[in-house]
């Protein structure tokens, strides 16, 4: 949570726990300017800071300008001190090993309460100043109200802009799917959207709430994870759900849940981008946060070395690999594949070095390289029944 409450609808409050004194969580949420972190949060900031930091080196190196629109900014700070999450992207800006060479950021906040507009001004002006950095704190105001004005701002006249959304709403009403689709018109817009799965999951059999959930999810569709019955399952199930709309409306996604230490995924982050080059970006954050699976990670666990880094999960992708039995594929073609199921080219080269153990695949050009399998190579696979030997 980000400096914000999180209730599935004006009626759905969520227990988060206790607060400071005997204040509700909740209460503090909706009461307080400034109020304390909670560990999912840093984990959620955490995929946010290793995300910014691969776009920020490949968008900001390529064009001369670029906009991330954090959509629900909040007061910028916690009263224990971590920052909020535009403070977060300013900061990955400013600290970035490569931001001298980068283009110039227009960073642009929305928040809805003046009185965290008010804080949020006051922590900006603790950071230094870049003028590669243009920060426009908003006017107070809803997002939905404001997503077209903060487009046009955002692209600045010009629709090929990069524009990066961060999106992460106080409740379900306040970011519908048609929403979020408006924030994805540009080519090159993307969304990192939290999608509030623990609220889906608690709410999505009450009486009266589908039309809330259809909504939310642009359709439909969601019906579909409330036949799984185990809350780990059904969560994930709606993360599903959620990434086949935007990916039948030709995006790129991906998902990411974050824990209650080793419970199902409290909420999930969606990633939607026009282009598989964000999809690159994202694959490296997942497994880097959770190196067993890349599907999900909670504050106990994030950025720690797993006992099973060397046998990570990529059954999908060896599954997938073993489907191209009988043809020739490139190299593009298949870090391509491994990239849409959320592995990275060394997970693409750990299966085809295994592949390759058996006789399933074989390097046919070039002849001669360094490494078994280098960028730009070409892979003929081949089917077990191929490599069986006839005389036993």
């Amino acid at each position: 949570m980000d400096n914000k409450s999180r209730s599935g609808d004006a009626g759905c409050s969520i227990g988060a726990g206790s607060g400071e004194g005997t204040m509700r969580r909740v209460e503090e949420l909706r009461e307080r300017t400034v109020w304390k972190s909670d560990p999912h949060t840093q984990v959620k900031h955490l995929v946010y800071r290793h995300y910014l930091q691969c776009w920020m080196a490949k968008i900001l190196q390529t064009f001369r300008e670029a906009t991330i629109v954090d959509g629900f900014a909040g007061p910028g700070v916690y009263t224990d001190g971590p920052p909020g999450s535009s403070i977060v992207v300013a900061k990955t800006f400013l600290e970035h090993t490569a931001h001298r060479r980068f283009g110039r950021l227009n960073l642009i906040c929305l928040e809805e309460r003046p009185d965290r507009v008010e804080e949020l001004q006051r922590q900006f002006a603790k950071l230094p100043h870049s003028p590669q950095l243009n920060i426009s704190i908003q006017p107070p105001g809803t997002f939905a109200e404001q997503q077209s004005r903060l487009s046009a701002l955002a692209h600045r006249g010009r629709v090929e802009t990069p524009v990066l959304w961060l999106i992460d709403p106080f409740d379900l009403k306040s970011a519908p799917f048609s929403l979020i689709s408006q924030c994805l018109t540009g080519p090159r817009d993307e969304v990192l959207f939290t999608l509030f799965t623990n609220e889906l999951h608690r709410f999505c059999q009450r009486e009266g709430f589908d039309k809330t959930m259809s909504a939310y999810f642009g359709g439909d569709h969601w019906q579909v994870a409330t036949t799984e019955r185990r809350a780990g399952a059904r969560k994930e199930a709606f993360a599903a759900a959620y990434q086949q709309g935007l990916k039948d409306q030709g995006l790129f996604t991906g998902s990411f849940g974050i824990k209650i230490s080793n419970q199902s995924a409290r909420y999930h982050l969606i990633l939607a981008t026009h282009n598989e080059a964000g999809l690159k970006c994202w694959a490296p954050v997942t497994w880097k946060l959770d190196s067993y699976s890349g599907q999900g990670a909670s504050a106990d666990t994030a950025d720690t070395l797993s006992l099973f880094d060397e046998a990570l999960v990529v059954d999908r992708l060896d599954v997938a690999l073993r489907a191209h039995a009988g043809t020739e594929q490139r190299w593009e073609t298949l870090s391509s594949q491994a990239a849409r199921l959320n592995h990275m080219d060394k997970h693409l080269r750990q299966v085809l070095d295994n592949l390759a153990a058996q006789g399933l695949a074989i390097r046919v050009d070039p002849v001669k390289a360094r490494t078994a399998w280098p960028e730009g190579c070409t892979v003929r696979f081949y089917a077990p029944e191929d490599v069986a030997d006839e005389a036993s």
